[in-house]
């Protein structure tokens, strides 16, 4: 059980931003997140405005597995503030119930600086997720608990990509910012 959580954990790190070095990381970082955003702004139409208002965003894409008592999952993310970005890597792991495998993506827009900065100071958020989602990539619509809501300052909007899962689970989310030159494994293309 440990060993599949251990594999999960590195299968879903490797998942995103994969390149030759880290220019070609950033670049596929970028896309994929870029293709998150649409998706998110298709299921979240007041994401767009809110990103227009907010003070900087913050936009992930990975995975998250559930196995019985236990969920990980992990990512990537681009934090816009003006037209600077800067690249994250996301891990999460939660405890619960709950069986399944899916790619999500998820918005944080800030709206406060004071929102902003505890992100960038301590890169952590935690809370209950209780959801049953299914969604194929080439199949239109999905049964899914795709939610958005306010956490002190901060709108959050989240998608299911593809996948399915049921989970009631509590979450703890790490981020860490990366320029991906030390990334964990590298991928040629």
């Amino acid at each position: 059980m440990k060993s599949f959580t251990i594999l999960i954990a590195i299968l879903t790190l490797t998942a995103c931003a994969t390149g030759s070095n880290p220019d070609a990381k950033k670049a596929n970082a970028r896309k994929a997140t870029s293709e998150a955003l649409t998706e998110i702004y298709t299921d979240h139409p007041a994401a767009r405005s809110a990103v227009a208002r907010g003070k900087g965003y913050l936009v992930c894409t990975g995975s998250d597995s559930y196995l019985f008592a236990a969920s990980t999952g992990g990512g990537i993310c681009t934090f816009h503030t003006g037209s600077k970005v800067d690249y994250y890597r996301f891990a999460s792991l939660g405890a619960g119930v709950g069986i399944g495998f899916k790619k999500v993506a998820f918005l944080y827009v800030f709206q406060t600086n004071a929102a902003m900065k505890r992100f960038v100071d301590d890169s952590w958020d935690a809370g209950a997720r209780a959801e049953a989602s299914a969604r194929h990539k080439d199949e239109g619509g999905q049964a899914a608990a795709n939610a958005s809501y306010d956490v002190d300052g901060v709108r959050i909007y989240q998608s299911a990509i593809w996948g399915a899962a049921a989970q009631a689970t509590v979450q703890g989310y790490k981020f860490w910012r990366t320029d991906f030159t030390d990334d964990v494994i590298e991928h040629n293309e």
